[in-house]
């Protein structure tokens, strides 16, 4: 009875560390912001049946400011700006279309950006239990990397595979993401 007692107390440290291993990490702290730059995305929800597009639908041209960090790109896509204005008919409801993006400077002259687009219903799924957050209807992201600091860019969004085959019926957002306003050289 003494040594089970024993052991019980000490494998309880191992597995509060073995749990402790499994925890996602937070999202690295954000770099240092250089400023800002416009934001313009276009967005259409594209529906198919049977292997077909059966439908393009515009629903939005939205504008806003979002952040230019310096660094290599990597973090800013962990400190997006929402642009808010794009909303969607869905099954008689009115959904907000979440708009997102940021911008990079690194070092030797390259130009990062990310952009996404999503939308969730309310009646949306738990993606897995417990740990997950809901299932978008329809989600797209893109990310881009340009030597220099062009005065502007110019890129589309593909769309995420695990919503696009979790979408009934089949749907998803193409997006085309245009960030301007010269972007200020990386101080050394």
């Amino acid at each position: 009875m003494r040594t089970s007692n024993l052991t019980r107390w000490l494998t309880m440290p191992l597995l509060s560390c073995a749990l402790a291993a499994q925890a996602i990490p937070p999202p690295p702290p954000p770099p240092p912001q250089l400023g800002e730059a416009q934001m313009t995305v276009t967005v259409r929800l594209v529906q198919a049946s049977h292997g077909r597009v059966s439908k393009m639908t515009p629903l939005c041209e939205v504008s806003g400011t979002i952040p230019i960090f310096a660094g290599d790109g990597y973090p800013a896509q962990f400190h997006t700006r929402e642009i808010w204005g794009c909303t969607m008919r869905w099954k008689g409801q009115r959904l907000q279309v979440s708009v997102q993006g940021a911008a990079a400077v690194g070092r030797g002259s390259v130009t990062f950006a990310t952009a996404s687009v999503s939308v969730v219903p309310p009646d949306a799924a738990p993606l897995c239990p417990g740990m997950c957050g809901l299932q978008p209807l329809a989600d797209s992201s893109g990310k881009v990397k340009v030597s220099g600091t062009p005065r502007s860019l110019t890129f589309g969004l593909a769309p995420n595979p695990v919503s696009l085959l979790n979408a009934r019926p089949t749907v998803w957002l193409e997006a085309n993401v245009t960030i301007t306003r010269p972007i200020p050289e990386h101080r050394r």
